[in-house]
């Protein structure tokens, strides 16, 4: 593997967490309710180009952010040697990574949004609107989806990482 492979290989992986951050972590907030404010819509906006335009460099432009920032140069040997793992090997397991932290981070609210749900539903009172305030117990079904969709992402990573690998681990042209 070269220094080429490898810093394009980081690039990637670091392009499809910021890719699923991005559509993720965006969906609640750009949710209209009655109280919008539209300064708050432009700033949402704005975001979302600016981290889409970063994932479309970290994604498809891979070489042309290694040859711009001349990350192959200064090293004493172009060839990196690990034995048994390759390009491909190793973005697998950058996606696997990515899949495990997606599931970790989101499994705790989403059970938590499904206990009050839950506790919403069979109690009798319900959730007592001043504790729920109080407590911040209350349910926000944006997020509870959010939640629930990125711990799909999470599984569809770790069980199709062959697939997303392939799709993303085209041969490029070498670089300088």
């Amino acid at each position: 593997m070269t220094t080429t492979d490898l810093f394009r290989v980081i690039i990637k992986i670091f392009g499809i967490y910021c890719f699923t951050t991005l559509m993720y972590r965006l969906q609640p907030r750009m949710t209209v309710n009655f109280g919008f404010v539209f300064f708050d819509f432009i700033i949402n906006v704005i975001y979302m180009v600016v981290m889409g335009l970063i994932v479309f460099l970290f994604l498809f432009k891979t070489d042309r952010l290694i040859k711009l920032f001349r990350l192959n140069k200064g090293f004493d040997s172009q060839i990196i040697n690990i034995k048994n793992l390759n390009e491909v090997g190793l973005f697998k397991f950058g996606i696997i990574i990515i899949g495990l932290l997606m599931i970790v981070d989101n499994i705790a609210p989403f059970l938590n949004f499904c206990y009050l749900e839950f506790k919403k539903q069979v109690s009798t009172n319900g959730t007592d609107e001043s504790s729920a305030i109080n407590l911040g117990l209350f349910i926000d079904y944006n997020w509870w989806f959010t939640y629930g969709l990125n711990i799909f992402i999470g599984i569809i990573f770790l069980t199709a990482n062959n697939r997303i690998s392939k799709l993303l681990m085209k041969k490029e042209k070498n670089v300088g």
